[in-house]
C-alpha cells in the first residue's frame, strides 16, 4: 500500500470516527469524544490494561470501540458480538476488517497522544 492510499484510509477512517462522534475536534487537536473516553477508561479498569503497551492500547480501543457501537450508537448487542467474534476469527478476509483495523489504529494514536486524565 502507497502512502497516498495509507494517508487516504487514514482521513477516512478520522472522517468516519468524528461522525460516529466517537472523537472530537477542538482547535487543531483531536480528542477522543467524552463518551467513548468514558467506555475506554470502563474498558481499561475492568480488563487491567497497561495503557502504555502499545498491544494493549490496541486491544483497548478495539474492545472500546465495539462497546460504544452498541451502547451509543445502539447496535444490537447480538450484532455486535457476532461482529466481533467475526472480526477477532476473519479480519483478514473481511473488508470491514481493514476498516476496523484503521479506526482502532486511529483512536490508539489518539489515545496515546491525549493521555485522559480520567483514568
Amino acid at each position: 500500500m502507497s502512502d497516498e492510499q495509507r494517508i487516504e484510509e487514514t482521513a477516512s477512517a478520522i472522517e468516519d470516527l468524528l461522525y460516529m462522534e466517537a472523537i472530537r475536534l477542538e482547535g487543531e487537536k483531536v480528542l477522543l469524544s467524552p463518551k467513548f473516553e468514558l467506555v475506554a477508561a470502563n474498558v481499561k479498569e475492568s480488563m487491567k490494561l497497561q495503557a502504555d503497551d502499545k498491544s494493549d492500547v490496541m486491544k483497548l480501543m478495539y474492545y472500546s470501540l465495539l462497546i460504544y457501537m452498541n451502547e451509543y450508537l445502539k447496535m444490537p448487542k447480538a450484532l455486535t458480538m457476532a461482529f466481533g467474534n467475526d472480526m477477532e476469527n476473519h479480519r483478514e478476509n473481511m473488508e470491514s476488517g481493514t476498516l476496523v483495523t484503521t479506526y482502532v489504529a486511529v483512536l490508539s494514536e489518539i489515545w496515546s497522544q491525549n493521555k485522559p486524565q480520567k483514568t
